[in-house]
């Protein structure tokens, strides 16, 4: 006997399901998270060198809490200043970088379709592809999941943008790359890779780099207490 085969539709509704219920089980987190920025990686002439590396440690709680704090900052060159990398972190559990396409409210926008399924360690993965619907929307980007079915929680996501979103300063992004690890029973990011260039040379960062964000070091719904969020920037 063969068991009939789950339809697209049903796949789509489970991974939104499996996204919901992966950040419900979350109240709480921290981590380190390291910024790391890699010039003239595209460069015939030149080999690729560090601009900066940040390092932050991160405290977020449910429904409205983060706080963040600046560890070390090390730049290719002392003193400089002008291309401090910063990120704003939110204290949402949800991470729409990995399931921007894949909530609810996204499916109207894109097409899906699978292109794959392997056994992985005795998971089934479904690789998911996903496009804009509309021509409208030239900066939407496309992309493939892949998708561990034990959970129906997104594992890993390709990203590429045809059009730069911001034309006037990025030439384009060549491609995104998102992965998240199984840290004590719950799915959290991992890394996250950028390649981009720009539309002009930066005297500080060239024409072309890379950008990689590195979490680690998570404590997941250890109990943070309000009062460390007390004067914290959000």
């Amino acid at each position: 006997m063969r068991a009939p085969r789950v339809t697209l539709d049903e796949i789509l509704d489970r991974v939104a399901r499996g996204e919901a219920r992966r950040e419900s089980l979350m109240t709480d987190q921290s981590f380190t998270v390291s910024v790391r920025m890699v010039r003239d990686v595209k460069s015939r002439t030149r080999e690729p060198r560090l601009v900066e590396e940040t390092v932050w440690r991160v405290y977020r709680k449910q429904p409205d809490k983060v706080r963040s704090v600046l560890l070390r900052r090390r730049e290719a060159k002392a003193g400089r200043t002008d291309t401090n990398v910063d990120i704003n972190f939110s204290p949402g559990m949800g991470e729409d970088i990995v399931n921007f396409a894949f909530r609810p409210d996204a499916r109207d926008r894109y097409r899906y379709r699978i292109i794959g399924r392997d056994l992985v360690g005795g998971h089934l993965i479904y690789r998911i592809a996903f496009d804009p619907t509309s021509d409208l929307e030239p900066f939407a980007p496309n992309g493939v999941v892949w998708v561990d079915t034990n959970e129906f929680v997104i594992v890993r996501e390709e990203v590429r943008f045809r059009r730069s979103p911001i034309p006037l300063v990025m030439k384009s992004i060549d491609r995104m790359v998102v992965e998240r690890e199984r840290v004590r029973g719950h799915w959290v990011l991992s890394r996250v890779l950028l390649r981009s260039e720009l539309t002009f040379p930066a005297p500080t960062i060239g024409r072309s780099f890379d950008v990689a964000i590195l979490y680690r070091d998570y404590q997941i719904n250890a109990g943070l207490e309000d009062a460390l969020f007390q004067g914290a920037k959000k």
